[in-house]
């Protein structure tokens, strides 16, 4: 038996479905709690299978996780995930965070993203480290990736880049390959007008009015975005207005208005750029409106959020690996882009790593969503394929 067959088959399917639901019931909603309780259980695992945990507050019961399992020295491969999840939120047939096994599934909020692709990640690092103890796994567990990526943030600026073999993320990309992702931009916009009575409302200067007409420059540049050049595997750039909030009562004429706006970026684009050029194309509208008094209307912005995408070269070693183990353990394996953002990019800005996502469960149709769940076949599949491709990337930077 060969050590990669040796490692699949001490996979415990038992024990990633019991460290999935310990992980759902530690809760860690984001925005709205903590993920003190998830990192906690998630130490206890991962000393568990004799690896070396370091924890680093953020914020007060905010902790960003670090395990590593095997000598400091060598090629190493990083695994990274988040312990936050989405809030609960309503419509659920089960109690949030007391995960139920059902036909197969395990639901729970976080089952699927992404406490399952942690236990698949936990489970694979142990069956690794028995079989080739020369080998060094790391798994970097952030906070807050569901709302600002600060948690990463805060680990980077206190970690000189290093090299690793690959990053993995774990998050749930239906066991397909992910190999590049768009970025996330959020900017923040305030659009301050004059205040004046509703009986005379040409004495001021709406800033609602105007907001509405920023709603509907950035509809038209979501529709030019999404009629322009497609790239085969990211698609376009995307524009979404979040929220809108502005006037201080009914019977006054609006000073203020905010405005939160989603762009989803492609690798390489400046998110400074892109608030420069949204808050010029405003201006110039605003101020041809007949708005009244609309050359007193400011419009200013600033970017309060950056994810930025990434793109792994499709013959890096890691996605043809991950492909053919895939293939081997699924009996498919399909290579694609994703429309969601996560972390990986970080990673790969970084320290310059390979990076892919892989995991179980299905981003768009099972996460963040009433009634999460994530297949238990799934889970195997994953814990299995990051065993395979760990000791295979080793084996091949050995024989280089």
């Amino acid at each position: 038996m060969t050590r990669a067959e040796r490692a699949v088959a001490l996979i415990d399917v038992d024990r990633i479905v019991a460290d999935t639901c310990e992980l759902i019931t530690g809760r860690g909603e984001n925005p709205g709690g903590t993920e003190g309780e998830t990192v906690r259980r998630l130490r206890a695992a991962c000393e568990r299978i004799g690896a070396t945990v370091e924890l680093h507050e953020w914020a007060p019961d905010r902790p960003n996780l670090h395990a590593s399992i095997g000598p400091e020295t060598g090629p190493a491969i990083l695994f990274l995930g988040h312990s936050d999840v989405v809030p609960a939120g309503e419509g659920w047939t089960t109690d949030p965070f007391q995960p139920t096994l059902v036909d197969g599934e395990i639901y729970g909020r976080g089952a699927t993203d992404m406490k399952g692709g942690l236990a698949a990640v936990i489970a694979a690092m142990a069956a690794v480290a028995e079989v080739a103890p020369e080998l060094r796994l790391e798994l970097l567990c952030t906070v807050d990736e569901e709302d600002r990526s600060q948690g990463v943030r805060a680990w980077l600026a206190d970690h000189a880049p290093r090299e690793y073999l690959a990053c993995i993320v774990a998050e749930p990309t239906d066991l397909e390959v992910v190999v590049g992702c768009r970025g996330a931009t959020n900017l923040n916009l305030e659009v301050i007008g004059a205040s004046a009575h509703a009986g005379r409302p040409e004495d001021g200067a709406s800033s609602i009015y105007a907001a509405s007409r920023i709603v509907e420059t950035v509809r038209a540049l979501h529709e030019s975005a999404l009629a322009g050049e497609r790239d085969p595997l990211l698609g376009t750039p995307t524009w979404n207005i979040g929220t809108i909030a502005g006037g201080s009562g009914t019977s006054m004429v609006p000073r203020v208005t905010h405005l939160t706006v989603d762009r989803r970026t492609m690798p390489g684009e400046d998110p400074e750029q892109i608030l420069h050029e949204l808050l010029a194309v405003a201006r110039h509208d605003i101020a041809h409106s007949g708005i009244a008094n609309a050359d007193g209307i400011e419009v200013r912005g600033s970017v309060d959020m950056v994810m930025p995408g990434f793109r792994a070269e499709p013959h890096a070693a890691v996605v043809r690996i991950a492909a053919a183990a895939l293939t081997e353990l699924a009996g498919t394996a399909r290579i694609t882009g994703w429309t969601a953002a996560c972390e990986g990019g970080f990673i790969a800005s970084h320290h310059g790593a390979p990076t892919i996502i892989l995991g179980p469960g299905d981003i768009t149709t099972q996460a963040h969503q009433p009634d999460e769940r994530v297949s238990i076949a799934h889970l195997l599949i994953a814990a299995r394929a990051y065993a395979l491709i760990a000791l295979r990337l080793a084996d091949e930077r050995n024989a280089a």
